[in-house]
Parts: structure tokens; sequence; C-alpha cells
């Protein structure tokens, strides 16, 4: 992805962790551009703070989806799904209307919002958009994009049975084209494009039965299998070779994440200190987002506090940090909510080829290249 902009230094230098092992850190983190959202597609009285709940680059990492905004019509509840040229970022911001779409624990590219292999489809909250005709279709909830031509939805049956999964494939205009339907309770987690596979967890009632499955959906095949007790999704990277998952604080004080091998299923590399979900694997690079808390027992009491120490870049490949920094924080009024306000670390997403980093709030999205 060739940018054709000036870099400037931001003060994103690697941050001290206390109580982490000690790690060698280099590199840091350039801004190349900042965007205020809100402004570019010139949205008058906004609701306050312009939240942005999540941001996914398209495969070739030329384009770059944004879920930001919520608002309330006659018929539902509505967020704007804004696309943007990485190019060239304030021409052009192309907007769409989906359903509401702050997403809770939303990180790297879990389902309900993605794109198709060819960067011209987008699934966002039930809603495929064409960007070249601006057509619409819905499809079902946590459905994902093999490639342009084929979408799967997973449906599980409701607990306590979990006995069966439903696998439904569509075609790219949201028509059925047939279904799998299979014994076990299946939750779609990652799609690669690049090798047409899923990341799937088999949901039991047993936390101790928890597996791991990579699925070839098209062969109608199980590829691996694993048990895991740790929660989160793994995500697939370097061109669906591996896949990679954060590591839970909520279990242990030391919560790494790791990577595993597709092909073999076996574990190719972990954190040195903590690296909890949300993270956000590179597609077909061997790099990381993954944020560090830290859990600490609380004196003379049964309960632990943790404490978010900030978010880094881990290269799987290499063993080693790239960057790390301490990210901003977005507060906005949640009008659908008990609770109105909220607070909420700022969303990111990382390129697929590794080298740069998007990261926004508070209407505000910026990229940043990740130097050596």
């Amino acid at each position: 992805m060739a940018l054709r902009r000036y870099f400037w230094t931001v003060p994103l230098a690697c941050v001290a962790f206390g109580g982490a092992l000690p790690v060698v850190r280099a590199g840091a983190l350039r801004k190349v551009w900042e965007v205020d959202l809100a402004k570019a597609i010139g949205r008058a009285g906004v609701n306050t703070g312009f939240p942005i709940f999540a941001a996914r680059f398209s495969p070739d990492g030329r384009k770059l989806a944004v879920i930001a905004d919520f608002y309330e019509t006659q018929a539902a509840r509505k967020s704007r799904l804004l696309v943007i040229d990485v190019e060239r970022p304030t021409t052009g911001v192309r907007q769409f209307e989906i359903e509401w779409g702050i997403l809770e624990n939303e990180s790297g590219r879990a389902p309900n919002f993605g794109w198709a292999s060819s960067g011209e489809i987008i699934y966002a909250l039930g809603t495929v958009i064409h960007l070249s005709s601006g057509s619409s279709c819905e499809l079902p909830s946590r459905s994902v994009f093999i490639s342009d031509d084929l979408a799967v939805s997973a449906r599980a049956y409701p607990p306590p049975l979990y006995s069966s999964t439903r696998l439904a494939f569509f075609d790219q205009n949201c028509e059925e084209r047939g279904e799998w339907e299979v014994s076990e309770g299946w939750l779609v987690s990652d799609v690669s494009t690049d090798r047409g596979l899923l990341s799937v967890l088999k949901e039991t009632n047993n936390p101790a039965e928890t597996e791991r499955l990579i699925v070839d959906p098209v062969g109608r095949k199980v590829l691996q299998r694993w048990h895991e007790n740790v929660g989160g999704a793994w995500e697939f990277a370097d061109g669906g070779k591996a896949v990679c998952q954060g590591g839970s604080v909520l279990q242990s004080d030391h919560a790494p994440a790791r990577c595993r091998d597709v092909d073999t299923g076996k574990e190719i590399g972990e954190t040195l200190r903590n690296g909890v979900e949300p993270i956000a694997a590179a597609e077909r690079a061997t790099r990381v987002v993954v944020s560090d808390y830290q859990r600490r027992k609380i004196p003379f009491d049964y309960e632990y506090r943790t404490t978010f120490k900030g978010r880094y870049i881990w290269d799987f490949g290499t063993g080693k940090e790239l960057a790390s920094w301490m990210p901003e924080s977005e507060t906005y009024q949640n009008v659908f909510a008990s609770s109105r306000q909220v607070t909420e670390l700022f969303r990111f997403a990382i390129s697929p080829d590794g080298q740069y980093v998007a990261e926004g709030g508070n209407g505000i999205i910026r990229l940043y290249r990740i130097e050596p």
C-alpha cells in the first residue's frame, strides 16, 4: 500500500509497563493523517463525541471502513458506515446507513463487520453493501464472506443443548444457495478469505469441553480442533497460515496472546507479557495488536483489580515487540442505554500487510505507520 504523504512523529513512543518482564522495545508509530469524520461528511449537530465503534481495512489495504455515530429513525436505531480512501482520506468519504453499531467487546475482524476478498463488498451488522453500485441486501446476523461469491451464516441451536448448527450459504445478492448441518454448537469468530477457512468456537455447557476448530466450509471438513479454556476469538494472520488469540486476565495473572499454525494445530509463539483482547491480527503478516491488562489481587480481599497498561504490536514471526503506546478514550452520551455516559478506549485496526494501524474515537480517525 503506497501512501504518497509525509510522516511526522507523534509522542507514542514505548511506555513503561510496571511489573512486566523486561522486553526490548524498538520502533514507534508515525502519524500519516488525521480526519474529523463529522466534518468530512458535513454532519452538523452530531451526537456528543460522534463515537467510533469499529474499523476495518479492506483486503488490499486501500480503504478503511468505519462504523460511527448513532441515531434513531421512525423504524429503527441506526449508525453510519463510512468508507475512507486511505490515500485520499478527506476526499469523497462514502456514507451508508446500517443498523445501530455499538459492538461490545469488538476486536479484530469478528463477524458482523468485514470485507469480501475484492474490497468491493462490505458486510456490516446484517447489511451487505456493494460499493461499485451502492446497492445493498440483508444477511442473517454473524455472517462472513468466504469470497465475493459466497457468504456463510452459522446459527447454533440455543443453550442449554448446543446440539447442532446450521450453516447457510449465500451468494453476493443474499440469495441462499445451500446449507450444511453439523451436530455441534458452532460460533464463527473469523474468516480467512485467502484460504476460505473459518475459525470456530465449539460451544458447550461444560467449559472443560470447549474446543477451537479450523473449518473448511466449502469442503465441509473440520481441519483442526484443540481444547481451549481461554475465552475469546482466534483470528487469522499471515495469509491464513496462523491463528492468534488474546489472553484473559479473568483466569490468570499471566495472560499472554498466543498463535498457532493452522495446518498443524501446534502453538508457534506467545507474548512475554500480557496480550489481552481486544486484539487485531494482520491478515497477511505476522503482526498482532494486543492490549496489556494487569490483574492484581486487592489486599485483604478475595477480589482482583484489572489495570489497563497500554497497547503494543507483537510480531509472532520474530517474537519481538515493535511499538507500544497508551491510546486515548472516547466519551459519548448513549441515549439508548440506562447508563447514558459511556467511556471507551479508541477502537483500532491493523492493515493486512501489518504496516499501518488505524485508531479513532470522538469523531477522529487517525492512520499511523509502524516505523522500525
